[in-house]
Parts: C-alpha cells; sequence; structure tokens
C-alpha cells in the first residue's frame, strides 16, 4: 500500500486544498488493492489534520466526527510503522449491518524524512474467520476479540467469556450450561487480537486434548497464514527495495550515474527501476550533449580569435608603410593603407567581444572598399541602416563573414557586377532584423537547410564555416534558435536575415 504513489502523494501533500483535490486518485490506488484480496471490506487513510480517503465494501460509519491524531491509538504510534489489530475497529468505526471484522491499523511515516504523514486501518471480514470455524467438525466454539466483543461461531459463548482466556496459555473453566456440566477452554491465537473459546460436555471425564487439538489446528492455521503473508512482503516488496537502494548507492558512492541491472519482480519496483534507468539515459544524452554544444562554440570563438590575431604584425606597419607612400606622392596607395589601417583598428576593437552596430557597418564599409581596389567595379555596395539601428550591440564580427562569403561563393563566382546591400530595422517587438542580400549565384535549398539544421552538420574545414560559425555565435549570445533566415534563388540571389533582440547595452553589462 505504501508503494502507491497516488496514496503517499495524499498523505505527504502539506496544502489542505491541494490534498483535497487528490483524493479521488487516492481511492483508486487503494481499490486496487481491494480488488486484488479476499475478505477485505474498507480501507480507511488518514491524514494529520484529519482529512481521509477511503474505499470500501458495504457501508461503515466512522463515530468520531473529527477523526485526527490525537485521537489515534497510542500502541499503534509507538510501534513506529508496524501494525497492530483490533477486534471491530477499536470502537472508532462500525459496519452499518454490526457484522464483525477485524481492523489492521498502522501508521504512516514519509520514506525520505521520517515523519508521520497519516494513519492507515484495514477492515477484514469476520467471514475469513466463519470459513476457518465452519471447516471444524465441532460447532461449539467461538471467536471473540480481546475484550470480549463477538467475531464467529457460537454467540452464546460469549456470555462465559472470561479475562483469564486473553492468555497465550490454555485455560479451563467449569460451567453448568443448561443443567449440564461443561468446561470451557479459552485462549489467545499468537500475534492476533482473537481469542477462541471452545465448549466440552463433560460426561465422564473432560477431554482436553480434543480442545487442544482444536486449539492448535487454528493456531498453526494462523501461524501459517502469518508466515505466508511475511513471505510474500520480504520476496517481492523488502528484498527488490534493498537491491535499488544498493544500486543506487553504487553509483553515487562512484559519482557517476550508472543504470541498475537485475532482476527485479513485475510490479510497481519494476517500473521504479525502469524509470530510474531512463532517466539516468536521459541526463547521460543531456551532459554529453551539452559538453558537444560548449566544444563547437569554443571551436567557433576559436576560430575568431585566430583571425583576430593575424592582422596583428600588419596593423603595426600600416602607419609607416602609408607615411612613406604619402611622401613618395603615392596618394592612392596612401588613402589605401588608411583604410586598411581603419579596418584593423575597427576589426579589433581592443579585444571586446561585443560594439555596437554602427561600428560593425564601418568594418563592412572599409573591408568592401578594400576588396573594390582587388575586384574593381564588379562590387557595388548599398547600406539602409536606420539611425535606431546604430547603437544597438551586436557580437563583433557578425557582418563582415557574410559579406566575405557574398562576396567569393556568390558574386566573384558570377563574373559580372553584382550589388551587396547591408540594411537594419526594429519592428514592433523590439526585434533588430539585419540583412544582407547580394545578387551572387545563390546556394542550394540543400545547403540553405544545412545551415540552418543545427551544429552538428557543418564542418569546420568547409567552405561555409564562415556563415555557419557565425550562427551558432548568435545562438550562444542571445540564447535562442530563432536567430536566422536563408532566402536564396540559384543564379540569382541570397538574403540572409538575422532577428536578434535590441538592445543597446552589452550582455556582460546586463549581467553585471
Amino acid at each position: 500500500m505504501i508503494m502507491e504513489e497516488p496514496l503517499a502523494a495524499f498523505l505527504k501533500e502539506e496544502d489542505r486544498d491541494e490534498a483535497f483535490n487528490l483524493v479521488i486518485d487516492a481511492k483508486y490506488s487503494m481499490q486496487r488493492i481491494i480488488n486484488v484480496t479476499n475478505g477485505v471490506d474498507a480501507v480507511y487513510a488518514f491524514r494529520t489534520d484529519g482529512l481521509y480517503a477511503c474505499t470500501k465494501r458495504g457501508v461503515f460509519v466512522l463515530d468520531e466526527q473529527n477523526y485526527v491524531e490525537d485521537l489515534w491509538p497510542t500502541p499503534v504510534l509507538d510501534l513506529r510503522g508496524r501494525a497492530l489489530e483490533y477486534a471491530n475497529g477499536n470502537g472508532a468505526l462500525r459496519k452499518i449491518d454490526n457484522y464483525p471484522f477485524i481492523s489492521i491499523e498502522r501508521a504512516f511515516y514519509d520514506m525520505n524524512t521520517q515523519k508521520r504523514t497519516g494513519y492507515l486501518i484495514l477492515f477484514m471480514s469476520g467471514k475469513i474467520i466463519d470459513q476457518a470455524l465452519g471447516a471444524l467438525p465441532d460447532t461449539d466454539i467461538c471467536a471473540v476479540g480481546l475484550d470480549g466483543t463477538y467475531l464467529s461461531g457460537d454467540r452464546n459463548l460469549t456470555r462465559v467469556y472470561d479475562r483469564s482466556f486473553a492468555s497465550y496459555k490454555v485455560s479451563h473453566k467449569m460451567y453448568i450450561v443448561r443443567g449440564q456440566r461443561v468446561m470451557i477452554s479459552g485462549v489467545r491465537v499468537k500475534d492476533a487480537p482473537i481469542i477462541v473459546i471452545s465448549c466440552i460436555p463433560l460426561e465422564g471425564k473432560p477431554l482436553p486434548g480434543r480442545t487442544l487439538r482444536i486449539l492448535a489446528f487454528l493456531m498453526a492455521a494462523m501461524a501459517f497464514g502469518l508466515f505466508a503473508l511475511g513471505r510474500f512482503v520480504s520476496v517481492n516488496i523488502t528484498r527488490p527495495i534493498n537491491r535499488l537502494i544498493k544500486a543506487m548507492n553504487i553509483g553515487g558512492s562512484e559519482k557517476e550515474l550508472v543504470p541498475i541491472s537485475g532482476r527485479m519482480p513485475d510490479n510497481e519496483i519494476g517500473l521504479l527501476r525502469d524509470s530510474y534507468n531512463s532517466m539516468v539515459i536521459r541526463i547521460r544524452d543531456l551532459i554529453q550533449e551539452l559538453i558537444t554544444k560548449e566544444q563547437t562554440i569554443q571551436r567557433a570563438e576559436m576560430r575568431v580569435l585566430q583571425e583576430q590575431i593575424k592582422p596583428h604584425f600588419l596593423y603595426n606597419s600600416i602607419g609607416m608603410i602609408s607615411s612613406l607612400a604619402l611622401r613618395n606622392g603615392a596618394g592612392d596607395v596612401s588613402s589605401a593603407l588608411e583604410t586598411l589601417g581603419r579596418f584593423y583598428r575597427n576589426f579589433l576593437s581592443k579585444g571586446d567581444k561585443e560594439i555596437p552596430l554602427e561600428r560593425e557597418v564601418l568594418i563592412v564599409r572599409d573591408y568592401l572598399a578594400l576588396q573594390k581596389l582587388r575586384y574593381g567595379e564588379i562590387i557595388r555596395d548599398e547600406y539602409d541602416i536606420k539611425d535606431e539601428c546604430l547603437k544597438c550591440i551586436v557580437p563583433k564580427l557578425i557582418l563582415q563573414p557574410l559579406v566575405e562569403n557574398s562576396i567569393y561563393h556568390g558574386i566573384r563566382l558570377k563574373g559580372e557586377e553584382g550589388i551587396i546591400r547591408v540594411s537594419a530595422s526594429i519592428d514592433d517587438d523590439n526585434l533588430l532584423h539585419i540583412i544582407v542580400y547580394d545578387t551572387g549565384v545563390g546556394m542550394s535549398k540543400e545547403t540553405a537547410d544545412k545551415l540552418m539544421s543545427g551544429i552538428k552538420n557543418v564542418s569546420p574545414d568547409e567552405e561555409s564555416f564562415g556563415l555557419w560559425g557565425t550562427i551558432v555565435r548568435l545562438r550562444y549570445y542571445f540564447n535562442r534558435d530563432n536567430v536566422v533566415k536563408i532566402e536564396s534563388e540559384e543564379g540569382e540571389y541570397t538574403r540572409i536575415e538575422f532577428i536578434v533582440p535590441a538592445t543597446t547595452v552589452p550582455k556582460a553589462e546586463e549581467e553585471k
């Protein structure tokens, strides 16, 4: 019963109103127990605040209107979770038809905190005792509770009940019943709240042997039943739970999530093992996925850092070369060197990883100005940057790889004049839209899908790594997947749009 999750949730819920909503699930949980057992008429589960759930066959009456913790039998609470039996419900409950029954009661404790969460009463019908007594050849026999309340058999024998019969040792009393001398024998059944009373007429001499045989048979039957019940609980519940806990502790001591192997019963404990193994496998997959993602991000960042390191040896000499060119009358060369120096100055950005979009556009302008010196009029650049976008903060070098891609894998391969258009705007949802459009050879849908699909599909050695690495960096920086749209028609154009939050505060400052 304690392995039923709906019942445990009902007992442990701290909010009484929320616990009330769990009553139905707890009832269904207990009903499953009743459906597979014989002789169980009702099960009551009480919370410490008095709220209870029950399922039953027949009508039972709860005598105490508020059956709360301070009314629970002290002997049961002293047992700390073990069960105690009472005849006819210890006076707390009764069946509407007054048919006898035995209640088995115990306190509920949370398995983790050992805090008492409730109280359980299970009612066994007196018909079980009727069946046991009905199998005996003698009808002058009766079963009563410890207080003498009738349970089964010859009800007349309850009149001669004596407290001395509550001993585990057989007691004998002589009585005169309807003018006939009889011997009344009584003994308490071991580990049960039941006293068996037998009546033997004394025609010549007492027959204690016959009485003892009957009592011995009853006690043996009860002992066998208790042994079978204990064996069942040990094999199907206690041992599997101990193996489960031991396997979990092994995984914890080795600091590694290890699935539980070994055979388990095909019940709730087996389901618990399967659920634990599924959780372990899922956690392993998530850890591996995080490691792979982090390695990919670091690889992309390293690629960008390497690209930043390369121009240092040039940047220190550009000023000197520009001065020499100007003194020798090479004005175009001096202008080109100044553009190159300005490009690298913005390119390096003093090591900043985040820069305003305005500076990112300056990097693109200078880069295209230098490319025009090489390719001439084959490249025409256009810009449509809204003023409110200029101060927006973006990761450095998100446009230059796109523009470089447009030249080398788009316009240059087409062999005719091409347009590279850079535009930016902010929509009503405060999202920054940055678009790089070129009239190059375009790309196939397969290539576009490959770039959009995720971090595992493109190798750093492929030509599209610059674009792919930029997409990965944006997803990592803004912590969102939907940051890019790619439209392309082979032989006509390529349009790449970045959609990111518009903010004028660097991410590092926000986190600080």
